[in-house]
């Protein structure tokens, strides 16, 4: 596509990535909405459970990572590199994406855990989104590495371990555990 039609169409090359991530983007946001809004229409106004909140935070994502078109494994690709991408521009036109997603995730955790400090909180939640960008940047990478054990296409189980695995950080937020 040359330079003019970017800008024709999109106002600039911003506009082509804004556009671009919205697209592809756009679809798993709506998903991790509508699993957390269920999530909580079914505790009928008590907190969630980190278990479910971790659920809804995990599962979108890795239902795309396990689909097997390659359309599904350059989506789920895209999102690992565009979460380490260390660009200014790229992060602010991704944060700018993830916002509603980030905050809904955030204030159904402060709910579950009203004595976390926030800080702390957030740590937690960036350890899980950066633990899910390194397995959706490269699943074969980690298929490889672990002789077959970690199979990201594996939903389930993969889901269920990531909860195991951090749900008890969480947990620990509400015991006063010391900060990072």
């Amino acid at each position: 596509m040359n330079l003019a039609t970017v800008y024709y169409y999109f106002g600039s090359k911003r506009g082509l990535m804004e556009a671009v991530l919205k697209r592809r983007f756009g679809p798993l946001r709506e998903e991790h909405l509508a699993l957390l809004r269920g999530f909580e229409a079914k505790a009928k106004g008590r907190p969630l459970s980190v278990e479910k909140i971790l659920e809804a935070m995990l599962l979108p994502p890795l239902r795309l990572a396990a689909k097997a078109p390659a359309k599904h494994q350059a989506v789920t690709r895209l999102i690992g590199r565009i979460v380490t991408e260390p660009n200014p521009q790229i992060q602010e036109v991704v944060r700018a994406q993830r916002a509603e997603v980030r905050t809904a995730f955030q204030k159904a955790l402060q709910r579950s855990l009203p004595k976390a400090p926030l800080a702390d909180l957030l740590w937690r939640v960036e350890f899980v989104w950066g633990a899910l960008a390194f397995a959706l940047c490269n699943p074969r990478k980690l298929e490889l590495e672990t002789h077959g054990a970690c199979d990201l296409t594996k939903t389930d189980e993969v889901l269920a371990g990531m909860i195991h695995f951090f749900s008890p950080g969480f947990r620990a937020l509400a015991r006063g555990a010391a900060a990072i």
